[in-house]
This record gives structure tokens, sequence and C-alpha cells, in this order.
């Protein structure tokens, strides 16, 4: 991620994270081949939840040390697994006191 001198300030105040959330069938694919995908991306997990719903899990996996654009890109890695995985992403900018 390249920084701006607009930017730059706020880099030692904020720091951002991303929430995936992934809806895919009991058939789609599992964990590991989402983890991998994770890892070939260099994203920290800060947290992964994963809940069975009737036929379905969601997965909520909360992501540290990418900015935007990688999130994005990210994003379209984890849908192109599957065309029926459903994924939302959230942008989000903690206050980190130091």
């Amino acid at each position: 991620m390249t920084t701006s001198h607009h930017t730059a300030p706020l880099d030692s105040q904020f720091r951002m994270t991303h929430t995936f959330h992934l809806s895919l069938g009991a058939d789609q694919p599992a964990a590991g081949q989402l983890e991998s995908t994770l890892k070939s991306s260099a994203a920290r997990i800060d947290k992964w939840l994963i809940l069975r719903r009737g036929g379905s899990y969601e997965h909520s996996i909360t992501v540290d040390g990418i900015g935007e654009a990688a999130a994005r890109t990210l994003r379209k890695a984890f849908a192109s697994l599957n065309s029926e995985i459903k994924v939302h992403v959230e942008h989000m900018l903690h206050f980190d006191r130091a």
C-alpha cells in the first residue's frame, strides 16, 4: 500500500482491519481452502468464527495487515473458489492510542 503525504500522520494513529462474511453450503470449499487463500494474501487472521445454519456455513473472518485494495482482491479470490459463495467485506478503522 502506498502512503501519500496527506495520510501519513494518520498511519500512526489508526489501524485498519477487514471482516469477511462468507456464506457457503456444506458441500462447498472447506475452511482449509479459505485458509490457504488467506495465507497467499499475507493477511494476519485476527478472529475466525464459523456458524452452521441448516445446510450452510457462515464464516466471519477478521484480518489485519492488508489495505483496502488487497481486501478487495482477497474478496474476489474467495468468490472465485466457487460461484455459490457469497462474500461481503467490511473495512474498519481502529483508533490506536500510542
